[in-house]
């Protein structure tokens, strides 16, 4: 258990905050945190809309004191605040070369991320692709420049502008130019085989893109229907990985991947190994510092942390999505002093329940939504599980509740004790007046990984049987039939992942329930509320930070009326690696889906 309840995300939006998650604390660039005690610290949210042309890093708390074995503390008690420094290493010190082995939980459907961008595709993609814009070493917080090295922004927020790099080769020899990044950026935006317009340059499954310009090779100028608060964030984040046009193909680029990254793919033994061999004409001079990488896929958790304590395997990231947890990796820790690094790294992506609005059910009265959720003890949730983080839809510093004593105010959250007995009580009241007094039966959805298989599911099932009689029957799917389910909406209801974050702007946080009309592939869990719509298309368009937040109490209402899912905890992750892996990519917050999977600026000293 991580008993932070204050603990919340924090982005770097171009516009608004911050986009991705931050390092707060714990090792530099070159210094691993102690073992398994690093504590990091949420910074301080952006006070007011940033200039969308020149993106600023927000304040970050220093680390406070442990009092767990994950080391959380609440932003609240942070002390002082203190910006992350840069240690520079001297070109003499670093050591080029070597294979990076690294572990990870099953290999990728596909290398699309703008078709899927779960952690599975993230991590084998990351390495082979560049995007317009990236986050920034070493603690992936600020925006910087990726394939493009600088833009402008016009006066009305439709025309961005951007300078590309130039000379930039691909995996095939061929050359990247602004027509390649035009084609990427149409794609994007057109319904194909795999997707319907992506919601990176849509809305509501409608093209935000007016017209993109090439007036020369280095030149990319996009005009937008309309001003967007998120169009630079999401240019840094993973799904707008660029191709070039001649080596584009709808369907063959699902499995072979060719982009401009510092790694190229060169094998992939579905269900064993992924192995990638350095891009010697990579763009961005002297990068990268490894030869290559191995990615072994060990889905059983002895075997994983065998391999790693054994040091055949170097890295394991997002650990506890793979069973490693404060206590299993302590006990090798402490075999190996002073060796291993491994810290609780929070994960932007929310656990909740939720339930399929395509199908007939109980849970289409919402009595009875109310009432799971006032019957959920969320408490009992992250004293059960060690990667429970507290938190509702959105813990947003700027937009949300960050503390315990704030998300008792909302309803199924509060406190132990009188309160929640009072909670329960209602629940039970509601679902006798919704006709089931005695609770039903239904087929639960769950995902073939440890996380839910061995964990949340049974957790929810029992907690649910326990509360009000009502009775799960765990369907659990490997990956790619999850994911079919999901496309197909050929599900009914669900314990797992629950709606994402990537940038701290209440429409990242609050799209999973939008929108009316959309494939499943966009809206899985095909909830329809036209009010809902409309509120999120009026927080796509601004940048003011009074207006988002007014936005954002209502549409907050009428989730915790009407309950489209339920949230239940935000988890942490639990790298791990050895000490002689150096500029190790940052998971205190959402490494995992940062340009810090490239892995373009690790090397290893050994």
């Amino acid at each position: 258990m991580i008993r932070n309840y204050a603990r919340r995300i924090a982005f770097l939006g171009a516009i608004v905050a911050s986009l991705t998650l931050v390092i707060a604390c714990g090792a530099s660039e070159q210094q691993a945190a102690p073992q398994g005690k690093s504590a990091p610290q949420q910074p301080a949210a952006a006070a007011a809309a940033a200039d969308p042309a020149q993106p600023v890093a927000p304040e970050r708390k220093a680390p406070a004191s442990d009092t767990s074995a994950g080391g959380f503390q609440t932003g609240a008690q942070a002390p002082d605040t203190a910006k992350p420094t840069l240690v520079a290493v001297p070109t003499d010190v670093i050591k080029r070369g070597g294979v990076l082995r690294q572990a990870h939980r099953r290999s990728p459907l596909h290398f699309r991320m703008d078709v899927r961008s779960a952690t599975d595709e993230t991590t084998a993609s990351a390495p082979i692709f560049n995007q317009l814009l990236a986050l920034q070493n070493p603690d992936f917080v600020n925006l910087g420049p990726d394939l493009a090295e600088s833009w402008d922004v016009s006066a009305d927020g439709k025309t961005f502008t951007f300078n590309l790099a130039s000379g930039v080769i691909n995996h095939n020899g061929n050359p990247w130019t602004s027509s390649d990044a035009k084609f990427t950026l149409e794609t994007l935006a057109s319904e194909t085989e795999n997707r319907p317009p992506h919601e990176r340059v849509s809305v509501g499954g409608v093209s935000l893109l007016e017209s993109l310009e090439t007036p020369d090779e280095s030149t990319l100028i996009v005009n937008l229907t309309q001003p967007d608060g998120l169009f630079l964030a999401n240019m840094g984040l993973q799904e707008p990985m660029m191709y070039t046009e001649v080596d584009y193909d709808e369907i063959g680029s699902l499995d072979n991947p060719v982009g401009t990254g510092p790694f190229r793919l060169t094998d992939h033994l579905v269900g064993e190994k992924l192995e990638y061999s350095r891009h010697d004409q990579y763009f961005k001079d002297g990068l990268p510092y490894l030869d290559g990488i191995e990615t072994f896929i060990i889905r059983d958790v002895a075997a994983k942390l065998a391999a790693f304590e054994a040091g055949r395997i170097d890295i394991i990231l997002m650990g506890s999505s793979h069973g490693l947890y404060a206590a299993n990796l302590q006990v090798v820790a402490d075999r190996h002093p002073g060796e291993i690094t491994f810290y609780p790294g929070q994960h932007p992506v929310l656990r909740g329940l939720k339930w399929n609005w395509r199908e007939e059910g109980p849970w289409q009265d919402k009595r009875v939504r109310q009432a799971i959720n006032l019957a959920i003890n969320r408490d009992d949730i992250c004293t059960a599980l060690e990667n429970c983080i507290m938190g509702d839809y959105m813990p947003s510093k700027t937009f949300g509740v960050t503390t315990r004593d704030d998300l008792a105010t909302r309803p199924g959250f509060a406190l132990p004790g009188p309160g929640k007995e009072a909670e329960l009580a209602k629940a039970k009241t509601l679902m006798a007046e919704a006709g089931f007094p005695d609770g039903f039966e239904v087929k639960a959805l769950c995902r073939d990984t440890s996380e839910y298989r061995d964990a949340l599911c049974p957790l929810v099932e029992f907690l649910l049987r326990d509360t009000l009689n009502i009775r799960l029957t765990l369907d659990v799917q490997e990956s790619g039939a999850w994911v079919e389910k999901h496309n197909s909406a050929d599900w009914l209801f669900e314990a797992g992942s629950s709606g994402s974050a990537r940038v701290d702007h209440p429409f990242d946080w609050l799209d999973e329930a939008t929108f009316c009309g959309e494939a499943p592939v966009e809206n899985i869990i095909g909830y329809c509320n036209e009010t809902l719509d409309d509120l999120m298309r009026q927080m796509r368009i601004t940048s003011d930070i009074p207006t988002l937040k007014t936005l954002t109490k209502t549409t907050l209402d009428l989730f915790y009326d009407d309950l489209p899912y339920l949230p239940l905890f935000w988890p942490a992750r639990f790298p791990v690696y050895w000490n002689y892996v150096k500029n190790v990519p940052d998971e205190h917050f959402s490494g995992q889906y940062s340009q810090a999977r490239r892995l373009e600026q690790v090397w290893l000293d050994k």
